[in-house]
């Protein structure tokens, strides 16, 4: 019969089996941190709108002669890219024109490096809207995050900040 100090050993060996000083896994990678805050830019009161944009419902934001319909709804996903659709309306003497020619925009990431290409489409006139007349704009982001939109015509240039998320 196995002796006390032989039984004793093979139970510490079973218990202890797995027992060895390895190293700690390492730490799993610390999270991304969260996307700073975007200010989203906020829509000029309706009393300090042109007289073309004071009766309309909709966000406007400008300045002088260029004005741009603040987006109200999320990006629309076609492909991998996000695709945002907003007006533009340009102004001569206070009503919408198309005189001075389609403005331009372009849009630049604020919370990380990246462009974003604009494309402006033909001076079109909505049904319903009166006498209001814009430019239908889009800027197609490769990435949620905070993007800001630049509208230029001729020396005017106008600036808004928008907050992309995947839909």
């Amino acid at each position: 019969m196995p002796s006390l100090r032989v039984l004793a050993a093979a139970a510490a060996l079973l218990l202890c089996g797995g027992c060895a000083t390895t190293e700690a896994p390492p730490a799993a990678p610390a999270a991304a941190p969260a996307p700073a805050h975007c200010a989203e830019t906020t829509a000029t009161p309706t009393g300090e709108r042109p007289p073309a944009l004071a009766s309309s419902t909709s966000g406007w934001f400008g300045q002088d002669d260029l004005w741009v319909g603040l987006p109200d709804y999320p990006p629309a996903a076609q492909g991998d890219a996000l695709v945002l659709r907003f007006p533009v309306v340009t102004l001569d003497d206070g009503a919408p024109t198309d005189e001075r020619g389609a403005p331009v925009v372009t849009a630049e990431r604020v919370d990380a490096a990246g462009e974003a290409p604009g494309q402006v489409g033909a001076f079109a006139h909505a049904y319903g809207t009166g006498e209001l007349s814009f430019w239908p704009a889009s800027v197609v982001f490769p990435d949620p995050g905070c993007w800001a939109v630049t509208g230029l015509l001729g020396t005017a240039s106008l600036q808004f900040t928008v907050a992309v998320a995947a839909p």
